[in-house]
């Protein structure tokens, strides 16, 4: 019994690993983006026929930009053509995020938020599994 729980957790373990200090470092730039993301929009909304403000939006788009393209080098390099489909289409929607934020077009800008959130979920549901300690480790397959 004990071989066959052994064997279990080594497979279980070939198919994950901790990410790169890049891949990581990219991961929180784009969580503190989507958070500055959510809370624009939650005062843009609230600011009714106000002073609307589109910076934090463009600046979300830019860290997002970069934070994607070391992502999609990470997926690349591991050969995951799937996660590498994902990044492309999360580099599409921030840049679709920074040109509806430049044009000021809060309908468009709510789009792009929605797309990325969606392609990220999926990301993330395909290939981040959380370890008993609370960490977060890459599933490749």
């Amino acid at each position: 019994m004990a071989g066959i729980a052994f064997v279990v957790v080594t497979l279980s373990a070939q198919g994950n690993e901790k990410p790169s200090e890049a891949f990581s470092k990219a991961m929180r730039e784009n969580g503190d983006a989507v958070r500055a993301l959510r809370a624009a929009s939650k005062e843009f909304e609230e600011s009714g026929a106000g002073a609307q403000d589109f910076d934090p939006f463009e600046k979300a788009a830019t860290t997002m930009r970069s934070s994607f393209t070391t992502t999609l080098a990470y997926w690349q390099a591991q050969k995951v053509d799937d996660a590498v489909a994902l990044t492309e289409q999360a580099l599409k929607h921030a840049g679709a995020l920074a040109a509806a934020a430049k044009e000021r077009d809060y309908r468009l800008v709510l789009e792009a938020s929605t797309a990325l959130n969606e392609t990220c979920a999926s990301c993330h549901m395909a290939h981040r599994v959380r370890t008993p300690e609370g960490a977060y480790e890459i599933k490749l397959k």
